[in-house]
């Protein structure tokens, strides 16, 4: 074999995930290694941040010095420091369709989330930003080597060993972030018995040009926002549609937008007699509003159609290994969590090795990486796999009927709101302090977020209304028992948002008056536990605008 190097870390897989962890590993001074099958640059579907992935970026560039990572938090950022082909992300929508009939005004939701300085959510179009963070790795020390295929990973209680055909690395410890078809996984027998998700969905995506916007047939409530100007969704009974425009940024170079139509098998079987892109504008022309949109869509690679796209492992973590998140499972890209996942899991895992390492400063001996002492980070990845399923499952649920739908939308606000303000709070305390051990709250409980005062009234929320859900036979009762419950919720800023009212479709959070009363509230109104372990902090200047 032409290689025997010893690593700290060998990392398989460079995605966003295998890039931020190796440049922040070796910024602190690990010997990393990351292996990739393919070669950069290479395919990959866009990802539409949420308020909480693009935070994310900032806090790990923060708290671990890698300025890469911090430029992928803000749209000029990227424009300037990575590439000119992604879009904005202003506001999340969704449109709920009845097959034969033109979407309705009324079935629109549109939220506008804050402008704050410090981030903004774009569309990442990955063929770069990849690339971007592959060159950054490798900036920071990382090796690198691509067109490599791992044939087999064996441990010991001092190392680990990776091999190709060609090559035989060893290492302190190995992270797996290769995906659904994980060697370890597999070999190991982690998928076997694993638990079965609730969620059942198949995809059909590509990546199009043409594509008009969305305004062009609906009207969004946010005045000065487009629908175009941030990730649209298109609902159905048994299936929902993203749209990620690229060209939506004056910034943008890009003609470009990531489409996929997600499809529950048991309710949309798929047309073996069609292919890919036929079966799509089969499902898509059974909704007027939807089929005049992508009527002269162009591919710009062919379509893809997957299978069901469920699948999780008993555990993510074993002797002197780890697998991401995305190796440990995946539900569906409702919500678009994914990111989310991954960066939690970088920052906890990033921060377990640099310890385990003793390169963040600690004495004593190296760790053993034993299953029990990661633990920690097979609990982040359950919760994380369990909430996505239990959030894309009762969705699913909801969408069979614009009432059910209408409430559950009111629901996903509310509780993605306080999450993002958890984030918040905690960049607003470090911009406070200029101490990182503001950010290093984030690692407390099993997830980011588990510490907030309002996880338990989140958790109680979720479970009545995805068990509500999933025994409901009469859409009408059951919206307006959703409803009524949002309604009792103590928790809930009344005056931003009639939480409760079926009226209540659109919020703006860009405008000033919205997020300072929301502000307001939470400083001088809001239950004693929130005020303080939740608005316990100082804003760095003029209130968000």
């Amino acid at each position: 074999m032409s290689d025997s190097r010893h690593y700290d870390v060998v990392i398989a897989g460079t995605g966003l995930y295998g890039t931020s962890l190796g440049a922040i590993l070796a910024r602190h001074g690990a010997r990393v290694l990351l292996i990739e099958r393919g070669r950069h640059p290479r395919f990959a579907l866009g990802e539409a941040l949420l308020p909480q992935s693009a935070i994310w970026p900032f806090v790990l560039g923060a708290r671990f010095d890698v300025p890469e990572l911090g430029h992928l938090s803000h749209a000029d950022r990227i424009v300037d420091h990575i590439t000119s082909t992604c879009g904005l992300k202003h506001s999340i929508g969704f449109a709920w369709h009845r097959p034969g009939a033109p979407a309705e005004a009324d079935h629109v939701h549109q939220l506008v989330p804050p402008h704050l300085p410090f981030y903004s959510e774009s569309h990442l179009y990955r063929r770069d930003v990849d690339l971007f963070m592959v060159e950054a790795a490798q900036e920071h020390g990382c090796d690198y080597v691509d067109e490599t295929t791992i044939t087999d990973v064996v441990w010991t209680n001092e190392e680990v060993t990776v091999s190709t055909d060609d090559a035989r690395w060893s290492a302190d410890i190995f992270v797996d972030a290769t995906g659904r078809h994980s060697l370890l996984a597999a070999r190991e027998g982690y998928r076997d018995a694993a638990t079965e998700a609730q969620t059942h969905s198949r995809c059909i995506f590509a990546h199009v040009e043409g594509l008009p916007a969305i305004d062009d047939w609906l009207k969004a409530d946010s005045e000065g926002r487009r629908l175009h100007d941030g990730t649209f969704h298109h609902m159905f009974e048994g299936g929902w549609m993203w749209v990620i425009p690229f060209d939506n940024f004056h910034r943008s170079t890009s003609p470009l937008a990531s489409i996929g139509l997600m499809l529950d098998p048991r309710v949309h079987p798929e047309d073996a007699s069609l292919s890919p892109e036929e079966e799509f504008h089969a499902v898509v022309g059974r909704f007027p509003t939807m089929a005049a949109q992508f009527e002269g869509v162009r591919a710009v690679r062919p379509f893809v159609r997957t299978a069901r796209l469920q699948y999780t492992a008993t555990t993510s973590v074993g002797p002197r290994h780890v697998l991401a998140p995305s190796s440990y499972g995946f539900v569906d890209p409702l919500y678009s969590s994914g990111l989310v996942h991954s960066f939690e899991s970088v920052f906890r895992v990033a921060s377990h090795l640099l310890g385990g390492l003793r390169l963040d400063g600690s004495s004593g001996p190296r760790s053993d990486f034993s299953a029990a002492s990661l633990a920690p980070i097979d609990a982040l990845h359950r919760a994380q796999w369990a909430d996505a399923d239990r959030m894309a499952s009762t969705a699913y649920a909801a969408m069979r009927d614009p009432r059910t739908w209408a409430a559950w939308t009111q629901v996903w606000l509310a509780q993605v709101l306080f999450s993002d303000l958890w984030l918040q709070r905690a960049c607003f305390r470090f911009f406070e302090s200029a101490s990182t051990d503001e950010l290093d709250v984030l690692l407390q409980g099993n997830r980011p977020g588990s510490a907030s005062p309002l996880a338990p009234h989140r958790e109680a929320l979720l479970d009545d209304l995805a068990a509500l859900l999933a025994d409901s036979r009469d859409p009408q009762a059951t919206a307006t028992e959703m409803l009524a419950r949002l309604s009792a919720e103590s928790w809930l800023p009344r005056h931003v948002y009639d939480w409760g009212s079926a009226a209540a479709r659109s919020i703006d959070f860009s405008r000033p008056e919205v997020a300072g009363a929301l502000l307001e509230w939470g400083f001088t109104a809001s239950p004693e536990p929130l005020r303080s372990a939740l608005f316990d902090f100082s804003l760095p200047g003029p209130a968000p605008t």
